[in-house]
């Protein structure tokens, strides 16, 4: 019941984040009047957010969203080393893809230097599909914890789910704008003697 329970929260959580996607991308357009089939037909709006999220590589994007939820629910599997699965409150929270979040630049610059095989390079670059399903997975997971188990505090939850969704959220947004990944660059300040 628990593995069917997540499979459904996983499919929600992420037709969830794409539309919140969706809205978002048409709320920033500029425009100031929407006609109805923009607003309201969200089943078309969900389906076409998942076109646009795999149509650069399909091949690595599908790769990357079966490793990102087998990875996510691995994890909170994890936290059965220090106890039950659903008591851990790191492997159930928002540190894991935030880690993702800061972490990519720094991957995708090393695997530059460092020489390492095209594969990986490719899936780097292309990370988008996997941080997504990973993320997504981990805030189901975490709500499936919560579901079953009440072992973690609600506003826990909460938090780590809101937190999630908008990393994922602010992660398109700047992928959209052509910028690298992880946190905003701070801009240099000139010292003036």
């Amino acid at each position: 019941m628990e593995l069917v329970s997540s499979l459904l929260l996983i499919l929600i959580t992420a037709a969830l984040i794409l539309l919140l996607n969706y809205y978002r991308r048409l709320l920033n357009d500029g425009r100031r009047e929407y006609p109805r089939d923009e607003l309201i037909y969200a089943h078309n709006f969900i389906f076409s957010e998942w076109q646009r999220l795999t149509h650069n590589d399909t091949t690595v994007n599908y790769i990357g969203v079966a490793i990102g939820a087998l990875l996510g629910y691995l994890l909170s599997y994890t936290g059965g080393v220090f106890g039950e699965h659903y008591e851990s409150l790191l492997f159930h929270s928002a540190i894991l893809p935030a880690l993702w979040f800061i972490g990519q630049p720094y991957l995708k610059e090393k695997a530059d230097e460092l020489g390492w095989p095209s594969a990986i390079k490719k899936f780097i670059q292309n990370d988008a599909a996997f941080f997504f399903t990973l993320s997504s997975t981990i805030a189901a997971q975490t709500l499936v914890a919560y579901g079953f188990y009440h072992a973690l505090s609600f506003l826990w939850v909460v938090l780590n789910f809101i937190v999630i969704v908008a990393l994922v959220l602010y992660y398109f947004y700047k992928r959209e704008r052509g910028e690298k990944g992880g946190l905003p660059d701070r801009p240099h300040r000139e010292n003036k003697i």
